[in-house]
């Protein structure tokens, strides 16, 4: 018999005799608790279609006898069973629910009873022998590449459902999740955080005058590219005259008045010209801030402004190609998209810095979307928001801290370090976030999938764009 190769949707599905007011929920089958996370993932989404599910990771109580309760299960009351396939599916628990589910689909006459999917890297050999003759359908590496096929596959055999999903059954998959994950260890971690180290930090920040009128230099000012300040009518900057005046537009005869160290600034206090050392530090992180978005302008992101005002850069379609990939200290491997589709619609990596000068100089970089319909203009923020909280709901803090390594790497070209100098001044941000020592560490449960395609597409439910009625957490701060 020929081994099913690709199974990217079910062949021939029928109307179900099996669909009935006694039979209507739908059983996902799954190795606990090694494949949780997909079985949670996959209940949550039937369920905001309105399909009853049934998974063990959250039904089982305390003291049940959880195989006369999975029996039950089967023999009265589901009317499809979904099996996930991976290289854990051959244990005990797994192998007596379809052994169960194949006899129970033979006495109804449903030779589609059972609808296997396959969530890892396991050969269709080796399949159980209950899914050998059934096409498969394919949710490895993306998980959600199985969804629309799924959901086709049960709506073409007429499965009952409801109006709207069952808010109470989505909260308790969100808390089994949490319960899961918050298991703490008495062993210690290594965390990252998104400050990222001022490696290098310019000698000095010196004030120009000119000795023409004031307008000369408010003018040219205006005009000019190079990070500066506008201060008590002089124009400050960490660069080099020579580097400050180059330019298409020529300057009036500058001199300098003023010579600053930016280290007296952070540790003497009152430093002229400023007249406390609180405005000396605003000022050297506004200057900070313009390096930033001028480094970012020139490797070619964009700018953006989100609803408080904040500026992000994001990557438009073209700017990198294919996947960034960097190797962590730790040995860890990013491998990631900075830019792919979701529906109608582009999604771009966008970076966020904000220089801050305690209790080290650095930036504290975040990570956060943008929307477009063309590959390069942003969409307007309100009409943007709804659909960044929902698309991004399912994103971990994991995901996060990749898609910003791998965005300053790209911007670093790889480098260890960003260089924000303009011109002889020495300027550098570490691509490495700072890290912190903490006496426990979390166990998570199970790894979890990418929902995006090679090529960066996201594949989700369609309540991901419309709303499914229930508060989700903010997004990542950022915005």
């Amino acid at each position: 018999m020929p081994v099913p190769k690709g199974n990217k949707a079910m062949v021939g599905a029928s109307p179900s005799p099996t669909a009935s007011t006694a039979r209507d929920e739908i059983l996902i089958t799954h190795a606990n608790p090694e494949d949780n996370a997909v079985a949670r993932w996959l209940a949550a989404r039937l369920t905001t279609a309105g399909y009853r599910v049934w998974v063990d990771v959250q039904e089982l109580r305390g003291g049940d006898d959880f195989w006369n309760v999975i029996e039950d299960k089967l023999r009265h009351h589901v009317v499809k069973q979904i099996a996930l396939v991976s290289r854990h599916v051959r244990k005990r628990g797994v192998l007596k629910e379809l052994a169960l589910g194949d006899g129970i689909g033979r006495q109804l006459g449903d030779d589609q009873f059972i609808i296997p999917i396959r969530v890892d890297d396991i050969p269709y050999l080796e399949f159980p022998t209950e899914l050998l003759r059934l096409n498969a359908l394919e949710a490895f590496p993306n998980w959600a590449g199985a969804l629309p096929p799924l959901l086709k596959t049960l709506e073409d055999a007429s499965i009952p459902r409801r109006t709207g999903p069952d808010t109470a059954f989505l909260a308790s998959l969100v808390d089994a999740q949490q319960r899961g994950r918050l298991t703490v260890l008495e062993r210690p971690e290594t965390l990252l955080t998104n400050w990222f180290p001022i490696t290098e930090m310019p000698e000095l920040l010196t004030f120009y005058g000119s000795a023409g009128l004031s307008t000369q230099l408010e003018n040219w000012l205006a005009n000019c590219q190079r990070p500066h300040l506008k201060y008590l009518g002089l124009a400050g900057a960490f660069t080099d005259a020579r580097s400050f005046q180059a330019g298409e537009i020529a300057p009036p005869k500058l001199d300098g008045r003023f010579w600053i160290k930016p280290q007296d600034i952070l540790t003497n206090g009152e430093v002229a010209p400023f007249p406390n050392g609180a405005e000396g530090r605003r000022q050297v992180v506004n200057l900070l801030r313009q390096h930033w978005d001028l480094a970012m302008r020139q490797r070619g992101l964009r700018q953006f402004e989100y609803a408080s005002g904040e500026i992000g850069w994001f990557f438009p379609d073209g700017l990198v190609e294919g996947r960034v990939k960097r190797a962590l200290a730790s040995g860890k491997k990013v491998d990631r998209v900075v830019s792919g589709k979701f529906k109608d619609k582009r999604w771009h990596l966008a970076l966020i810095g904000r220089p801050r000068l305690w209790p080290v100089p650095m930036f504290r970089v975040h990570a956060n979307m943008v929307l477009t319909l063309d590959g390069k203009t942003a969409l307007p923020g309100k009409e943007m928001h709804a659909i960044r909280r929902r698309l991004t709901r399912s994103w971990w803090n994991d995901k996060w801290r990749d898609l910003l390594l791998a965005g300053l790497d790209w911007v670093a070209e790889g480098e260890p370090a960003l260089d924000l100098a303009v011109g002889l001044e020495r300027l550098k941000l570490s691509t490495t976030p700072l890290e912190v020592p903490f006496p426990v560490s979390y166990e998570a449960e199970e790894r979890r999938d990418t929902e995006e395609g090679e090529d960066g597409e996201i594949l989700l439910g369609e309540d991901l764009e419309t709303g499914d009625g229930i508060e989700h957490e903010p997004e990542p701060e950022a915005a």
